[in-house]
């Protein structure tokens, strides 16, 4: 149940370990205050050191199909985002932790979803969650 003033988001990932790559929520439901920032976390792992992630995050809201917000690529700095991605949502990348998060400033009631994350060197196929 979705209360006045509070953000309720449930988390799922999108993976396939069929080569051994895996990425995986750390929450499975995070309620925030309207307001306050939000952090979102996913670790993956990589069968071959050497391959390049693409690690990426989607939106997904009750009847709609999963939008893509942005990604991160773990040998470079830099973020690359939809041009409907607002300034407010940014990902981290910690490639010693294999850990990627997605943070969002001043949480709005209307960011209540299911947020996904995905790692772009396996077979993608998707979990669903539902929203509560």
């Amino acid at each position: 149940m979705l209360y006045a003033g509070l953000l309720t988001a449930v988390f799922c990932l999108i993976f396939d370990s069929s080569r051994g790559d895996e990425i995986n929520q750390l929450n499975d439901t995070i309620t925030s205050k309207v307001s306050s920032d939000t952090r979102i976390f996913c670790n993956y792992s990589l069968s071959n050191s050497a391959d390049n992630a693409y690690l990426f995050w989607y939106k997904q809201t009750p009847g709609s199909s999963p939008r893509y917000l942005l990604h991160r690529m773990n040998v470079s700095t830099d973020e690359l985002r939809s041009d409907e991605t607002e300034a407010r949502f940014s990902s981290q990348l910690d490639t010693s932790q294999k850990m990627t998060s997605l943070s969002i400033v001043n949480t709005q009631l209307g960011d209540s979803a299911v947020y996904l994350c995905a790692l772009s060197t396996t077979v993608l196929s998707l979990h669903y969650c539902l929203l509560q």
